[in-house]
This record gives structure tokens, C-alpha cells and sequence, in this order.
């Protein structure tokens, strides 16, 4: 009996995963999106050295922020200045970066993209965050 009813849920279990992934049915069209990146980037540029030293990296780096979609491509010089781009809402008062591309991420969810991918936690000088949205 025992053989029998777990031979039951295992057949109930594959019946159901088939309808899951059957084909669409002959007249649907299939799902199209547009993708799109979001990169960025912090560069130091080296200030002069005297001769047989070691050139010290310039203490303010240089921001980028570039939005790439196969249509075009925005580079700016902060989230700030993207955000402005994007026509996002303005904050409230003056207000650090992190509000800034809070601003930037609520603009491009308001035009229909969703995050496929993003960073990972480590510190570095590049991040790069994918995003999609459906073409209707």
C-alpha cells in the first residue's frame, strides 16, 4: 500500500512539472524583453611623482555612472547627475549618494525595468547590475 501511494505522488508530482514547462500553445507569441546595464565605476588617476618614487593615487576618484540599453547609452559623473537625467524626483534636501541611486533604481523601475542581476557584496572599484523589461 505504502509503494502504491508514494508511486501515486510521484506521478501527480511529474504530471504536474510537465504542464509547468509544455510549450506555449501554437498562435501565443513568446515573451520578448529589452536588457540593459547599469555600471559603476571609481578610477583614481595617479598624481606626478618625483623621479624613483611611487606616484600616490589622487585622493578624490573620478565617479562614472553609465546606463546602456541597445538603444543608447547615458554617462555621467554621479548618481546625482544621473538621476537628474532619469527626470527622477527630487529629494527632499541636500542628500548623499546612496539617495541619489535610490533616485536613479525608483526611475528605471517607474519605466517598466526589473533587476536581473546585481553585484556581489565586495568592495570594488566596478559594479555592474543587469536589468530587463518586457516589450509589449
Amino acid at each position: 500500500m505504502r509503494n502504491l501511494l508514494t508511486l501515486g505522488v510521484f506521478a501527480a508530482v511529474m504530471l504536474g512539472s510537465q504542464a509547468a514547462f509544455a510549450a506555449p500553445a501554437p498562435g501565443d507569441k513568446p515573451v520578448r524583453y529589452d536588457h540593459a546595464e547599469l555600471r559603476w565605476t571609481r578610477y583614481y588617476i595617479p598624481a606626478p611623482a618625483a623621479p624613483g618614487q611611487k606616484a600616490p593615487l589622487a585622493p578624490n576618484p573620478i565617479i562614472s555612472v553609465r546606463w546602456t540599453t541597445a538603444a543608447e547609452e547615458v554617462d555621467t559623473k554621479g548618481w546625482e547627475e544621473l538621476a537628474n537625467q532619469l527626470k527622477a524626483p527630487a529629494p527632499k534636501k541636500e542628500s548623499p549618494a546612496t539617495v541619489h541611486k535610490l533616485r536613479v533604481m525608483n526611475a528605471l523601475s517607474a519605466d517598466g525595468w526589473e533587476l536581473l542581476d546585481r553585484p556581489g557584496p565586495e568592495p570594488r572599484d566596478e559594479y555592474v547590475w543587469t536589468f530587463r523589461r518586457r516589450v509589449p
